[in-house]
């Protein structure tokens, strides 16, 4: 799509890249700059002092050797123009990481003009990746990134540069992508207790069905988030299928993570305790509810319910 003049002329277009994409970016004339690199001004002023003597001292020589090392410099924005054009960008799609964890941007490079690409830079936030690329090779740059703070985060513009072949000139190439990472809050045990809460049920007197974790009520067809200590493996076996074992105690206890758990703890350090305790009860296989103020999960387990518990807390916003 065209740009405008306004967008055209912008700065921000030069540093930060244009409208960011939902998918792939193709690199071509409108989206690669060329500028000399300080090894490049340095070059500049040579060649113009050799020019100087030269001229002062009508030596033919010099005159060669000055249009031919000026030549080569202007030769170069050709072929660091070219290691740069026709390239698909895309950003892989990143798993949702926790507060306070160092992962990795997965960025994806496909070369398309049928040539050999040689010493391109990716850089984000200060972090740098080489890399070459063969002719219609695909290829998956890890970058790493801190993050922080739990919610959406958005990745900043990522750069791809590179000053082939004498270094004299540099040309790049700066992307936005519209694609959010959803940051968990850290994960942090403070030491207070997990409270069982009983069903309407048992709180009744009705405490018949829970003969413990011993006592073997049947099979139930397996799903993933379930405890794979509690696989059936005779019946898998047999050939009958993947089951997990049910037990009575687990049909009439429930756990709730409660925010009113946490009331001695500051707003933060109740999102990482309640976080803790979720990734705790889904490696145990329990069901477990979510109580936040104005938000209630039903208890549930599987990989879904603990992404929803997640979300919530990673979004959360006192009121």
């Amino acid at each position: 799509m065209p740009l405008a003049l306004s967008a055209r002329l912008s700065l921000k277009r030069f540093t930060k890249g244009e409208a960011a994409q939902h998918t792939h970016i193709k690199l071509n004339h409108r989206r690669i700059f060329i500028l000399p690199s300080k090894t490049g001004l340095t070059l500049a002023i040579v060649i113009l002092l050799m020019l100087v003597a030269s001229i002062n001292y009508n030596n033919s020589m010099g005159f060669v050797f000055t249009f031919l090392l000026a030549a080569a410099a202007q030769a170069s924005t050709f072929y660091g123009f070219k290691n740069l054009s026709g390239l698909v960008v895309s950003l892989s799609k990143t798993p949702d990481y926790y507060a306070g964890s160092t992962r990795h941007l997965n960025l994806t490079v496909k070369e398309t003009g049928e040539r050999e690409r040689w010493a391109i830079h990716a850089s984000h936030l200060g972090q740098l990746k080489t890399f070459d690329l063969a002719k219609n090779q695909l290829l998956t740059i890890k970058i790493p990134i801190k993050l922080k703070h739990r919610g959406w985060y958005t990745p900043s513009t990522i750069t791809l540069s590179t000053s082939f072949p004498f270094g004299v000139f540099r040309a790049w190439s700066p992307l936005l992508f519209k694609q959010a990472i959803l940051v968990y809050p850290q994960a942090v045990d403070t030491g207070l207790p997990l409270d069982f809460q009983l069903s309407s049920k048992e709180q009744s007197g009705l405490q018949s069905d829970q003969l413990g974790t011993d006592d073997f009520a049947g099979l139930k067809p397996y799903q993933q988030g379930h405890n794979y200590r509690h696989i059936n493996w005779k019946a898998f076996a047999a050939e009958k299928g993947l089951f997990s074992n049910e037990f009575n105690a687990e049909q009439s206890a429930s756990i709730w993570l409660d925010w009113q758990s946490c009331q001695s703890l500051a707003l933060e350090e109740k999102l990482s305790q309640l976080c803790f305790w979720v990734l705790q009860c889904e490696s145990q296989g329990l069901e477990y509810g979510l109580r936040l103020p104005n938000i209630e999960l039903a208890p549930s387990h599987g990989e879904a319910h603990q992404y929803a518990c997640l979300k919530e807390l990673a979004l959360f916003e006192p009121i």
